[in-house]
C-alpha cells in the first residue's frame, strides 16, 4: 500500500502516482475552532494531526504549535527580525554579545529593545485573544524595527554580528511525529534574500518601497551585511535531515513586483536552488498571492514546488493557466481557492469548481490537491471531506485527458495588454501629471504652485492634474502593467501635493463631497491598499476618517455614532477576515444603524459577487473604482 509521504514524494519529484495527493493546511481552522469551542461534534477532543489521520488525509508540511499562551516569550521574542523558533526552522539564531535586549509586556503588547554600542532599535509585537479566535498562531509585528534613516547603523550592528548554528532536534521530533503520513519541510528565514527579509520583516510594509527608493545605500549596506546569515543557513539546509526546504514564502506581484523579484531575490533563489538540488532536496516557494506578473520568474527560478496556489476568483489566474505555465517545471500545491469551501458560498459554486479542477490538470502529475492558502475558520467542514472523497473516487492518474481546452497564448497575454497613456488635457498640467505617475514627490509642489501662481483653480489641479494622473496609474495597475510599489510612490506624491493645495480647496469649495469613515476589519493587519483609497477619497474632497487596522465591530459602531459618516468603508486582505464584514454589518442591522451609512467593501479575496451576498451597497476592486463607488452612493443617499 502506497503511504501518504511515498505519494506526496512522487508527485513532488514530477512522477506519477497512482492518485492525486489531499494535504489541506487546517491548522489556523484547528486553533481557531479549538479555542471557539467549536470542532466538529466527531473531532472534539482530537489534534489536527488526529483529524487529518481521521479523515484521510496527508499531513500538510506546515502544523502550528499549540496555542500561545503567557509562555511563548523564548519561541516568538526575536520575531520583529524574522527569528521563529518553531517545529520547521532548522537553525539557531544568536544575538551579538554586545547587545542588550531588553523586554516588556502590556496588555497585548510586547515590545523588545536591542541595545548595540552605536545605538538603539526596537520593535512591538501584538498577540492577543481575539487573534486566536481567528486562528493566528504568532504575533503580529505593529512597530518595525526600521522607522528611519537614523536606525539603520544599529540594524548594521545587530545583523553583522548574529550568528547561526544548526538545530536539528525540533525538525527530527517533527518529522518524525509526522512519520509516514507527510513531508515536513524545513527552512531558515522565510525570506529567500537579505533585501526581501529587510522588506518582510524589518520596515513596515507600506515604508519599505519609500526606503527602496530614497535609502537605496541604506538599504544595499544593510543587505550586504546580512549576506553572511544567508550562506549559513544555506550549508547548514544543505546538510539538514530534511526532503524538502522552502526557500522564501508569500510571493506576490502585488509587494515583490517583476523587476524587484528579479533584482533582489531571483539570485539567491537560483543560488539555493542550484545548491539544494545538487544535494537531492526539493526546493519550495509559498506563493499564496497574485503571481500574474511573476509567472515567468518563478518558472525558471529553479525551484521545484510551488505551495499554497491561489487561483481565481482569489487571484487573476486560473487553475488551468497555472498548470499549463507551470507544471513543466513545479509541481503545483493547493489549487482550490478558500473562499470555495466557505460556508457563506453556494454549494453548486464549490461543486462546479471541483469538477473544473479534475479537467484544468488532467493528466494529473506534479499536483497536490490543497486549500490555498489554507483552510479558513468559517469553512463548511463537509466540504473538504468531499474533496478528499471525490479524489479519491476520482482522481486517479492519469486523468482522463480531453475535457481540458489549453488556453491560448492569446488568451494568457491578454490581460496585459497595457492600458492607454494618453491624457487628453490641457498641456498646462502635464508637469504635475508626470510627478504623480512617475512618483516625484520632491518636484510636485513646485509645479503645483507655478499652476497656482498662474491663477488656475485649485479644484481644477485636482481634478485635471492629479485625479488624473492617479487614474491612469489606476488603469495600469488594473491591468499588471505597474504595480503596488509604483502606486504607493505615486500616491505619496499626490499626496503630498493634497495637502498642499487643501486650504485652497477650502476656500473654493463650499463643503465636502461627503464623510467616509474606513478601516481594516478585525484580525487583519493589511492597510496598503485602504491607504491608498484614503489618499485618492481624499484627493477628490472627501472627509475621510481612517481607523487603521484591526478594527473590531463595537470600534466601527462607536465611531460611526461619533462621526456621523455618509460611508463606511471595510478592507480586507486575507479571506480568513473578510467574512469579519458580514458581521460588521450585521452589527449595524442590530444597532438601527444599517439606514444611516452605506457600505462600501474591498480587498484582493473580496468580489462583486461577496459583497452582495453579505448585503454590501457597494464593491470597489481598487482605489480609483472606490472613488467612484463612493460619489454613486453619497449621490444616492
Amino acid at each position: 500500500m502506497v503511504t501518504h509521504k511515498e505519494r506526496l514524494l512522487s508527485a513532488l519529484h514530477g512522477e506519477t502516482t497512482d492518485v492525486m495527493p489531499y494535504a489541506p493546511r487546517i491548522d489556523l481552522w484547528y486553533l481557531a475552532n479549538s479555542t471557539a469551542g467549536t470542532l466538529p461534534e466527531k473531532h472534539r477532543g482530537r489534534t489536527q494531526r488526529e483529524i487529518a489521520v481521521a479523515e484521510g488525509w496527508a499531513f500538510h508540511h506546515k502544523f502550528a504549535d499549540d496555542l500561545l499562551g503567557e509562555d511563548h516569550d523564548e519561541e516568538y521574542r526575536h520575531r520583529g527580525l524574522g527569528i521563529l523558533k518553531v517545529n520547521d526552522v532548522i537553525v539557531d539564531f544568536k544575538i551579538p554579545t554586545d547587545v542588550e535586549v531588553k523586554w516588556s509586556r502590556e496588555g497585548n503588547l510586547t515590545t523588545v529593545e536591542y541595545h548595540t554600542p552605536v545605538g538603539m532599535v526596537s520593535n512591538t509585537m501584538e498577540y492577543s485573544k481575539q487573534m486566536q479566535f481567528l486562528g493566528i498562531s504568532i504575533p503580529h509585528v505593529t512597530d518595525h524595527l526600521i522607522k528611519s534613516k537614523d536606525d539603520y547603523p544599529a540594524a548594521y550592528h545587530l545583523f553583522e554580528h548574529m550568528e547561526v548554528v544548526p538545530r536539528f532536534d525540533r525538525f527530527m521530533k517533527f518529522s518524525e511525529e509526522i512519520g509516514d503520513n507527510g513531508v515536513p519541510v524545513t527552512s531558515g528565514f522565510y525570506a529567500p534574500s537579505p533585501v526581501n527579509q529587510i522588506q518582510r520583516d524589518l520596515i513596515d510594509p507600506t515604508q519599505f518601497y519609500f526606503h527602496y527608493n530614497d535609502y537605496q545605500k541604506e538599504i544595499r549596506g544593510l543587505a550586504e551585511r546580512m549576506e553572511h546569515l544567508f550562506d549559513d543557513i544555506l550549508k547548514i539546509c544543505c546538510d539538514s535531515p530534511a526532503d524538502m526546504i522552502m526557500w522564501g514564502a508569500n510571493y506576490d506581484d502585488m509587494l515583490t513586483y517583476p523587476p524587484y523579484f528579479e533584482k533582489e531575490l531571483m539570485p539567491w533563489i537560483r543560488k539555493a536552488s542550484d545548491a539544494l538540488g545538487a544535494r537531492g532536496k526539493l526546493v519550495m516557494c509559498h506563493t499564496d498571492g497574485e503571481n500574474f506578473g511573476l509567472m515567468d520568474l518563478i518558472r525558471d527560478s529553479g525551484m521545484h514546488v510551488a505551495e499554497s496556489i491561489c487561483p481565481h476568483p482569489m487571484t487573476r489566474l486560473t487553475l488551468a493557466e497555472y498548470y499549463q505555465r507551470w507544471s513543466g517545471h513545479l509541481t503545483l500545491f493547493g489549487g482550490v481557492p478558500s473562499t470555495v469551501v466557505l460556508a457563506d458560498t453556494p454549494v453548486e459554486q464549490f461543486d462546479a469548481y471541483m469538477d473544473d479542477l479534475f479537467k484544468a490538470v488532467a493528466p494529473g502529475n506534479r499536483m497536490v490537491v490543497g486549500i490555498a492558502d489554507q483552510v479558513p475558520p468559517k469553512v463548511d467542514f463537509d466540504r473538504l471531506v468531499r474533496i478528499g472523497e471525490r479524489i479519491a473516487e476520482e482522481g486517479r492518474l492519469p486523468l482522463e485527458a480531453g475535457a481540458f481546452r489549453p488556453v491560448s497564448e492569446e488568451e494568457l497575454g491578454a490581460s496585459t495588454q497595457a492600458s492607454p497613456r494618453t491624457m487628453a488635457d490641457a498641456p498646462a498640467y502635464k508637469a504635475v501629471q508626470n510627478d504623480v505617475i512617475d512618483g516625484d514627490d520632491g518636484a510636485i509642489i513646485a509645479h503645483v504652485q507655478e499652476l497656482l501662481d498662474k491663477d488656475f483653480a485649485a479644484q481644477d489641479i485636482l481634478d485635471h492634474g492629479l485625479v488624473k494622473a492617479m487614474g491612469v496609474i489606476g488603469g495600469r495597475f488594473a491591468c499588471g502593467e505597474v504595480f503596488i510599489p509604483e502606486v504607493l510612490l505615486s500616491s505619496r506624491a499626490m499626496n503630498e501635493a493634497v495637502n498642499f493645495l487643501g486650504p485652497y480647496l477650502a476656500q473654493e469649495n463650499d463643503g465636502e463631497k461627503g464623510r467616509v469613515l474606513i478601516g481594516t476589519v478585525n484580525g487583519d493587519m493589511h492597510d496598503i491598499g485602504k491607504n491608498m483609497v484614503v489618499t485618492m477619497l481624499k484627493g477628490v474632497g472627501f472627509e475621510v476618517f481612517d481607523l487603521g487596522t484591526n478594527v473590531s465591530e463595537d470600534a466601527f459602531m462607536e465611531k460611526i455614532a461619533e462621526f456621523n459618516p455618509d460611508i463606511l468603508g471595510l478592507s480586507a486582505l486575507l479571506t480568513t477576515t473578510m467574512t469579519e464584514m458580514g458581521n460588521v454589518i450585521r452589527k449595524l442591522n442590530e444597532r438601527n444603524l444599517r439606514g444611516k451609512v452605506k457600505v462600501m467593501v474591498g480587498g484582493a479575496p473580496v468580489s462583486e459577487q461577496f459583497a452582495n451576498e453579505i448585503g454590501a451597497d457597494g464593491f470597489a476592486a481598487d482605489a480609483a473604482t472606490a472613488v467612484d463607488v463612493a460619489k454613486r452612493l453619497v449621490d444616492e443617499a
